[in-house]
């Protein structure tokens, strides 16, 4: 009669490759010191803790696309300056009286991690505050400063589109959540 092992108390499932090389750098790292035996040392310590504190494989669903990440990167930096200049302007001009909205925005994908990466870069552009992410519910909600209100749908469009830009750069299935045929 054959035994099964279960895949927790497997050495394999214990010992994935990436979480010991980061442990290893970051042992490294914390020494200061790039020594053989700082890094055997750190080797072992990571394997150690690895088998004894065992961490669930981690499944992130990326595909990093190379075009698609310049694109992404590209107009995040052009967003950025943008904005930074036009929420300067609006700070230091005395005749200009900004006000605040809020926006709800509908996303396309309730995965929390492509949730959080289209907030955090939405929320890194100067003039958009991310108020609450709700994944399950594919809800973002924002504080829009200084936006006319028949300029509130080309902000949730640019969003959105940022939204669009994160998927086809990290998804990896891109198409099937943007609808797209290839």
């Amino acid at each position: 009669m054959s035994q099964s092992v279960s895949p927790r108390g497997s050495l394999r499932y214990r010992l994935q490759p990436w979480p010991v090389a980061l442990l290893t750098l970051v042992w490294v790292l914390l020494w200061g010191s790039y020594s053989l035996v700082s890094v055997v040392g750190g080797l072992l310590l990571a394997v150690a803790v690895m088998i004894t504190y065992p961490l669930p494989p981690l499944q992130l669903g990326l595909r990093i696309r190379p075009w698609p990440f310049v694109v992404l990167v590209s107009r995040f930096a052009f967003d950025l300056v943008t904005a930074s200049f036009h929420v300067a302007y609006q700070a230091v001009a005395p005749w200009v009286r900004p006000r605040g909205h809020l926006l709800t925005i509908d996303l396309r994908t309730d995965d929390d991690l492509f949730g959080m990466i289209t907030a955090e870069m939405t929320a890194l552009v100067p003039g958009t505050v991310v108020v609450d992410l709700e994944p399950g519910e594919r809800r973002l909600i924002l504080h829009v400063f200084d936006e006319a209100e028949e300029n509130l749908p080309m902000v949730a469009d640019r969003v959105r589109a940022q939204e669009a830009r994160v998927l086809r750069a990290l998804a990896r299935d891109a198409d099937r959540i943007l609808g797209e045929t290839s």
